[in-house]
């Protein structure tokens, strides 16, 4: 699988990561095909961690010592963070929004898998919360990166969609625009910088990827403009 980066970490020394792509349009590649292999990147060889993902708020934090990679593969969540080197954390997408985070002096980094509605739930913004009080991160110093998916040109919502977000709080009108009767545009990369900003990110540290999943099914995997195609991109982080 070939790997965009964020232009202002791609001399950042102190992690790997990559946004997933597809090597040809036949591709069909799933969360099983990479179970249990390893992820080569500028000549390092790193295990793969990953969750069943369930478009939740779960977040789980891997700390080695001991701890089996493999063993969350077999775990429910949406999100993991992790301090140990030599290890990639990655979270599967075909039209969800990966973000990546990493906080540079404290040696953190973090995945979250956010679809509409993990995104209602504000994970991205538990993910930076529990960075903080587990690991001590300062909020305005974590970095963030969010990586393609479906833009609002392509993402057409409903009612209960609208009603979701409304009830967790979520100033929908920020993020969306009218489309027709019920029918509203989702943009899932503002959504969710704004609920990083709220939860004390800074503007400047936030990179996006602007890149449509639908509009590129030709590079991206599209459940949607693919019709439930099986095929999901493999997007990661890792301190090496």
């Amino acid at each position: 699988m070939n790997f965009l980066e964020v232009g202002a970490w791609e001399k950042q020394k102190k992690i790997l990561h990559g946004f997933g792509m597809k090597n040809n349009p036949g591709d069909k590649i799933t969360r099983q095909d990479w179970k249990g292999k390893q992820i080569v990147n500028q000549g390092k060889s790193l295990p793969l961690i990953s969750l069943k993902q369930v478009h939740g708020n779960g977040i789980e934090i891997f700390r080695g010592k001991g701890q089996e990679a493999v063993t969350p593969w077999e775990k429910e969540g949406d999100a993991l963070i992790t301090c140990v080197p030599q290890v990639a954390i990655g979270v599967f997408t075909a039209d969800c929004l990966p973000i990546l985070l990493f906080h540079p002096e404290k040696q953190v980094i973090a995945i979250v898998h956010a679809g509409w509605r993990g995104t209602a739930l504000g994970i991205v913004g538990k993910v930076v919360e529990e960075m903080a009080e587990t690991f001590a991160c300062p909020e305005e110093k974590i970095e963030a990166a969010l990586g393609p998916c479906i833009g609002s040109c392509c993402y057409e919502v409903d009612k209960p969609v609208e009603e979701t977000f409304r009830r967790n709080g979520l100033p929908w009108q920020f993020f969306s625009s009218p489309r027709g009767p019920g029918k509203w545009s989702l943009d899932l990369q503002r959504a969710n910088s704004f609920i990083l900003e709220k939860a004390g990110v800074n503007k400047n540290n936030i990179n996006l990827i602007n890149y449509c999943t639908s509009c590129r099914s030709d590079l991206f995997f599209s459940y949607r403009k693919e019709k439930g195609a099986r095929g999901r991109q493999l997007n990661f982080i890792a301190l090496p």
